[in-house]
C-alpha cells in the first residue's frame, strides 16, 4: 500500500509518503509561501523513495481548517492528481493530526488556532479504546467562551499569542508549552484505515473547511 498525506493548512508544510504499508518519508516545515513548493518538495521525496505519483494508492489530504490560500493549492493540486490518475481522496481534519499524538496520555484534548477578528477555530477530541473521537465539528468561536465550555480538557495550538491569551483567560487550564503543527504522518496513519474499509471521497465533494462570509460559520465539505 502507498499513500500519499499532505496538510498545508498552516505555515508548517507537511505531506507523508507511506511505502508498502509503512513510512518512507515525513516532511516538516515552516517555509514561507510553503504550499506554492508542495509538488516541488514532494516529487524531489518520491524520487528518493523510488515512487511515481502514478505509484500511490490514494491520497489523504487535511482538510483545514486553516489557511485559505493553503488549503486550496494543496485542494487544488490532489483534486488535478486524482482525476489525473484516477486516484481516489480521503480527507481528515487538519486538527486531528494535532490531537493524535496525545491520544495515550489525555482523554479530553481541545486544539484551537487563531481565526482572526478575535475569533478561534476549535475543535474537541475525546480518546475511546485508544481512538480519537471527535466532539461536534470544528467551529468558529470567542476564545474565552470555548475555554469556558472546555475548561477540563488539554490544549493545544500553533499560535503562541493565543496561547498566551488562553492563559490571560484561565491559568489552570492544561496547555501544551509547545507549538503543535498538523503532521501529515498522522493523517496517513490514521487514513490507511479509511483506505482499507474504502471510505472514500467523492471529488465532486472535495471541498477545504473554510470560513463562509455570509454566515461566518465554517462550511460543510
Amino acid at each position: 500500500m502507498n499513500l500519499l498525506g499532505i496538510d498545508t493548512s498552516s505555515e508548517n508544510l507537511s505531506f507523508c509518503i507511506m511505502k508498502e504499508g509503512g513510512i518512507k518519508y515525513t516532511f516538516n516545515r515552516c517555509l514561507k509561501f510553503g504550499a506554492s513548493k508542495l509538488i516541488q518538495y514532494i516529487d524531489k521525496y518520491l524520487k528518493k523513495s523510488s515512487l511515481k505519483f502514478n505509484d500511490m494508492d490514494a491520497f489523504i489530504l487535511g482538510a483545514g481548517p486553516g489557511s485559505f490560500t493553503g488549503l486550496r493549492i494543496s485542494f487544488a493540486t490532489v483534486k488535478a492528481l486524482s482525476l489525473a490518475l484516477n486516484k481516489p481522496i480521503i480527507t481528515l481534519g487538519s486538527f486531528f493530526a494535532c490531537a493524535y499524538p496525545f491520544k495515550e496520555k489525555y482523554e479530553k484534548i481541545a486544539v484551537i488556532a487563531d481565526a482572526r477578528r478575535n475569533l478561534i477555530y476549535a475543535v474537541s477530541f475525546k480518546v475511546n479504546n485508544s481512538k480519537l473521537k471527535r466532539v461536534g465539528r470544528e467551529e468558529l468561536i470567542d476564545l474565552k467562551a470555548f475555554i469556558s465550555r472546555n475548561k477540563d480538557y488539554f490544549f493545544i495550538s500553533y499560535d503562541k499569542d493565543i496561547r498566551d491569551a488562553a492563559l490571560s483567560i484561565n491559568p489552570n487550564i492544561k496547555f501544551h508549552q509547545k507549538d503543535v503543527y498538523p503532521d501529515a504522518k498522522y493523517l496517513v496513519t490514521v487514513g490507511k484505515d479509511y483506505f482499507l474499509k474504502g471510505k472514500f471521497t467523492p471529488v465532486s465533494s472535495l471541498e477545504p473547511l473554510y470560513l463562509h462570509p455570509k454566515t461566518c460559520q465554517i462550511r460543510k465539505r
